[in-house]
């Protein structure tokens, strides 16, 4: 069996997207099959709900936002206790997982960004670190674990492809949701992406979208997708390393001129960046 990666990036309702591919991708490769996850923001969840087994509570979880407009959600998604219910359901009856999962944070206490796997926590404290991972800077309250500051890491690192850098992969599929499609890192490592990349021109207005039709509709086309990609992907199986290859090598070529995208100056730009506004904030207060 190849070693097998999964990306899932940040995208707020852009999220419902990565509902239909998971429920794309299990058709061709069962959960327990992938050996490393890595996932910022609400793709951490729709991660943590793939390992699980759990599909239909995430799905549900999806389906069941139904906002009129960004101040709906914001008032909701700060003041009430709707997520924290949310992120309760999903992590209930724990369920021993296989592949490493990395969630993607925002350590403000020492001013850092760390990708914890959280097949090294203890089950109990779970469902803090998917709060956590969802916790917007300068919009919710900001969650303390075992003395350290933490806060959503999708604003410093929202593709974090880096935990499965030094992996021994044969090939990993990577879902974002931007207006490029990236050369990520190097070419040798790009060679090995199955890039799924939701992009059009709303994309800000589609991140905001939580009323139901457009949920609907990004999961179904997630699916519809992902689901023709992976037939071509694995049409001789998940074995046959050098078709694969060849097709992520097919797909590159009718994408054209791609932009290189290298973590590491993503990560300390956008630390920078990101922390100057949680710091301004807190002088406002």
């Amino acid at each position: 069996m190849p070693n097998i990666g999964l990306v899932l990036s940040g995208g707020f309702a852009k999220g419902a997207y990565q509902v239909g591919v998971l429920r794309a991708l299990a058709q061709h490769l069962p959960h327990d099959k992938i050996k490393y996850i890595s996932a910022s923001s609400v793709g951490v969840l729709n991660a943590y709900g793939f390992v699980q087994n759990k599909l239909d509570e995430v799905e549900k979880m999806w389906r069941n936002q139904n906002f009129s407009d960004l101040r709906s959600f914001l008032h909701s998604y700060v003041r009430s206790s709707y997520v924290p219910n949310a992120i309760r359901e999903i992590t209930k009856e724990y369920r021993f997982f296989r592949p490493d999962l990395y969630t993607t944070l925002l350590n403000i206490t020492d001013r850092r960004l760390n990708y914890i796997n959280l097949k090294e926590i203890d089950p109990k404290i779970i469902w803090g670190y998917l709060q956590v991972s969802v916790s917007l800077p300068m919009v919710s309250k900001i969650v303390e674990i075992s003395e350290k500051k933490y806060c959503d890491g999708a604003f410093v690192d929202n593709i974090p492809v880096t935990p499965l850098l030094k992996r021994p992969l044969d090939y990993a599929i990577v879902v974002h949701f931007d207006q490029s499609n990236y050369v990520f890192e190097n070419k040798y490592f790009n060679s090995k992406l199955i890039k799924i990349n939701f992009m059009d021109d709303k994309i800000m207005r589609d991140s905001m979208a939580f009323d139901k039709d457009s949920i609907d509709h990004m999961i179904k086309s997630g699916y519809d997708e992902s689901i023709a990609m992976f037939d071509m992907h694995f049409k001789n199986g998940l074995d046959d390393i050098e078709y694969i290859y060849d097709k992520i090598r097919f797909v590159d070529n009718i994408r054209g001129k791609q932009p290189f995208r290298l973590t590491g100056d993503v990560v300390v730009n956008n630390m920078n960046r990101v922390l100057k506004r949680i710091i301004r904030s807190k002088i406002k207060k």
